[in-house]
């Protein structure tokens, strides 16, 4: 018996406004056709319009015979891939879904409020969240309001402090909480997220500079001479050092490590594709007692990606979201958006190269200070 099969023909309509753009791929694509995603417009293609929006209409394709079983090298789906791009397309779809309620209701709305709302979505807030510190604001506001009348602010004063009060951070490394013999903290993250020159930078700052042992285990069963560069780290700043090749070998070098103050362990950066060969690793790390796992991004990313990292690592555990690169991006509108939506803490910023410097503890007037004039941030705090 022959089976039809269909596929999903994607095209992208640009426009100055996402209304425009919809009413053309509608008219062009028919009724039937499904909204995928609308974004601002890449700047390579803003002269097509300011607007993108993708949408997918799904066709017939020839009939096939159906078979049970492929006998073809490479015909099983990639499953875990089409599972990443599915739950990737149902949070695309969940932000068409809040572009089209809009930050309130209708009869809710107000312009401070949707002015504000758009400021946010420009910064690179989710809609979800960005409608939620506006709508928190707006209440806030409204309750302040009847308390103390004369007392009224921006709009944006009120969402600086619920932000600033919502976001959470980790406490000091040396703190009488965290500093305990044999502390394992661990960087994972993607390829290119600085998680080696990270690792040397704390190494030093919260090791060496407060006079605490420091031993840093390169953990890498993938790539050949892929510890030499922390090797050359390890012997320049004079901390003890191993390379691990296995995942056997991890085992044995934590145990080894264990009560030997500070241990610093670096991951191998794995890319979307590669991140099944992530759990090996991370099962390891389950099994081990005292540690803190950092998940390392970089601020350059767009929200969508680091969304997609997030979900990527989640078989690691993390306990905290370190952010490199703050200094190639104009805005922590992401960071931001995506610290909230994750609900987890912060642990570092790293803003360059330069080692041990270019880097501080995590904290909220840093990211705020780009999203917010400073006088907003403080005002609610001061009234």
């Amino acid at each position: 018996m022959e089976q039809p099969s269909a596929s999903m023909k994607i095209k992208s309509f640009f426009s100055s406004s996402v209304e425009q753009a919809i009413q053309e791929a509608r008219q062009e694509l028919g009724p039937d056709a499904m909204l995928i995603t609308s974004r601002r417009s890449a700047p390579e293609a803003r002269s097509l319009g300011a607007y993108e929006v993708v949408f997918g209409l799904q066709t017939a394709a020839a009939p096939r015979p159906s078979t049970r079983r492929s006998t073809q090298p490479g015909a099983a789906a990639p499953r875990a891939d089409l599972s990443s791009e599915l739950q990737n397309l149902r949070a695309q779809l969940q932000e068409i879904k809040s572009t089209l309620q809009g930050p309130h209701s209708p009869d809710q709305a107000s312009p401070d409020a949707e002015e504000l709302f758009s400021q946010l979505v420009s910064l690179d807030f989710s809609r979800n969240v960005a409608r939620e510190v506006v709508s928190a604001a707006a209440r806030l506001r409204d309750q302040l309001s009847l308390e103390q009348p004369s007392s009224a602010l921006p709009l944006q004063a009120y969402a600086a402090e619920l932000l600033s009060k919502r976001l959470r951070f980790a406490p000091p490394f040396h703190s009488e909480t965290t500093q305990e013999p044999g502390q394992l903290i661990v960087f994972v993250g993607p390829a290119g997220a600085g998680t080696t020159t990270t690792l040397v930078k704390i190494a030093i700052r919260e090791g060496l500079a407060i006079r605490r042992s420091v031993r840093i285990l390169s953990v890498d069963p993938y790539r050949v001479a892929a510890h030499e560069k922390l090797r050359s780290f390890a012997a320049i700043i004079g901390v003890g050092f191993s390379a691990v090749n296995s995942v056997q070998e991890f085992a044995g070098a934590v145990e080894e490590s264990r009560g030997k103050g500070l241990v610093l362990v670096d991951t191998p950066g794995y890319s979307p594709s590669e991140i099944e060969h992530a759990k090996e690793i991370a099962g390891c790390l389950k099994r081990v007692p005292n540690k803190q796992v950092h998940l390392v991004l970089p601020a350059s990313m767009k929200r969508e990606s680091l969304e997609r990292c997030i979900r990527d690592y989640a078989v690691f555990e993390p306990d905290y979201l370190l952010f490199t690169k703050l200094d190639e991006t104009g805005s922590q509108g992401a960071i931001l958006s995506t610290a909230l939506a994750a609900d987890q803490p912060l642990s570092f910023f790293a803003s360059g190269q330069n080692i041990p410097d270019d880097i501080e503890p995590a904290n909220a007037p840093a990211l705020l200070a780009s999203v917010f004039r400073r006088e907003s941030a403080e005002a609610v705090s001061a009234a």
